[in-house]
């Protein structure tokens, strides 16, 4: 087990206690939660490399904790009213797409695609919507819903384009395959 892969783990054990202190009079701490999270994100990725301890489950590992902290984030975001429904929705329905897409696609090449830059990019604009969702909820701004929804549609925006270039690496990674065979 990689020290990257170990703190993936830890995000992702997290995510409940995130969940857990959103609700409470001490939601700053989910604030702490989710900034931790964020930078151990970043630490994950740059140990791996640096370190050369990038692995298959750590490319597995790493995506899932994003997933599952960015899915129950925004369903506390969804349930307190900061954003709507639909942003819940949009990226199940995404992720669900591209879960799928990523099993039929592994099951065909045994290869799995590393994060790309559009990923990352996506996962920055959705963790500073987080980051300034929490901001004006603290400051108690009364267009709180508005900015957010804005913010998440632009985030939406990119996530579908993001979804769009994974999907077209993994044709052309298909191709290559079908081509050297």
């Amino acid at each position: 087990m990689t020290i990257p892969n170990i703190i993936s783990i830890i995000r992702i054990l997290l995510v409940p206690v995130f969940c857990a202190l959103y609700f409470t009079p001490f939601r700053w701490i989910s604030f702490i939660v989710l900034i931790l999270s964020g930078i151990s994100d970043v630490l994950d990725g740059m140990i791996a490399r640096k370190f050369n301890q990038i692995s298959k489950i750590g490319k597995v590992l790493d995506p899932v904790a994003d997933k599952l902290f960015q899915l129950s984030t925004v369903a506390c975001l969804c349930i307190d009213k900061a954003v709507g429904w639909w942003l819940l929705t949009i990226m199940i329905a995404k992720d669900l797409f591209m879960l799928v897409g990523g099993l039929v696609f592994y099951h065909k090449t045994h290869a799995v695609i590393a994060a790309r830059w559009y990923g990352k990019l996506t996962s920055g604009l959705l963790f500073s919507t987080f980051v300034i969702s929490f901001f004006l909820d603290f400051l108690n701004v009364e267009f709180r819903m508005i900015a957010v929804s804005l913010l998440a549609v632009i985030t939406m925006i990119f996530s579908i384009m993001s979804a769009v270039k994974y999907t077209l690496a993994a044709i052309q990674i298909n191709n290559e395959q079908k081509n050297k065979g």
